[in-house]
């Protein structure tokens, strides 16, 4: 019979530390995200600057504002900031911190995956994929519940609806995939590659699919599929860039998708 004793305990964390340190990371960061760096907790936290800046983003629209006191639009940019909170919080704990922790510990960069002479080789590649995830894209955009959620920024919610405010959230919303591909793939697969081989991926696509969970359904399902294919080829190819390209691209069709559809697109620059 196996000893139960805090030196057994401590001696099962010391020859898996790597895994342990890792996968403890993940729920912490994950956990983290979930309660302080979500837009609508920014609102929450932050409830006077927030209805402030972003008043119909608060309250749902610019004349239920002004019943509760807030007739001023806010600045043009205001609508930005609750995705910034989260962009910012996504960075700062699924980058800053990871990335940090792993050079100390002797990583390189290309030992995280953020090498570009893998991905630029097979920059076909992902090309093809985006290519064969389209038709699925386009599918989504006819579901009711694809309206429901995209946009993620709603026209209706800022103080000057233009190309100005789309181009700045959608440079945003981008950084937060960089984010999640380092995260996932970089830190998560390449790190635990040491421990798990290629079954890293499998380990990585669970947190991966739950923080799907505020999406739509087949998104959320997608998200398994996808989490095993970038994984795969994150470790193939040796880099993650690839993979925020794919992500990006398939993020803003589907944004560009329900504008379109909303007949929403900006009708100003400015």
């Amino acid at each position: 019979m196996a000893d139960l004793n805090l030196r057994a305990f401590l001696q099962d964390l010391r020859q898996h530390a790597r895994a342990f340190a890792v996968l403890a990371y993940v729920a912490l960061a994950l956990t983290l995200c979930e309660y302080l760096f979500l837009s609508t907790r920014m609102i929450a936290w932050f409830p006077e600057a927030a209805a402030t800046l972003a008043p119909a983003g608060v309250f749902g629209s610019f004349e239920r504002a002004a019943l509760m006191g807030y007739p001023e639009r806010g600045p043009w940019w205001g609508v930005l900031v609750p995705q910034a909170w989260w962009t910012g919080g996504t960075l700062l704990l699924w980058v800053v911190v990871p990335f940090t922790a792993c050079r100390f510990a002797g990583y390189s960069f290309a030992d995280l995956g953020l090498g570009a002479r893998g991905f630029v080789s097979k920059l076909w590649l992902y090309g093809l994929l985006f290519l064969v995830m389209v038709p699925g894209v386009l599918w989504a955009a006819t579901q009711e519940g694809f309206l429901q959620t995209y946009p993620f920024l709603k026209p209706q919610h800022c103080a000057r609806w233009c190309w100005l405010v789309l181009a700045c959230y959608w440079g945003i919303y981008a950084l937060q995939f960089v984010a999640v591909e380092f995260f996932f793939r970089g830190f998560v697969v390449f790190v635990l590659e040491k421990d798990f081989g290629p079954g890293a991926i499998a380990v990585m696509v669970v947190p991966y699919c739950m923080i799907h969970y505020h999406k739509p359904l087949p998104e959320a399902l997608g998200a398994i599929v996808a989490g095993v294919v970038l994984g795969w080829l994150a470790l193939r190819t040796r880099s993650i860039w690839g993979g925020v390209l794919l992500h990006v691209a398939v993020a803003l069709t589907m944004d560009a998708l329900a504008l379109w559809r909303a007949a929403a697109f900006p009708q100003s620059w400015f």
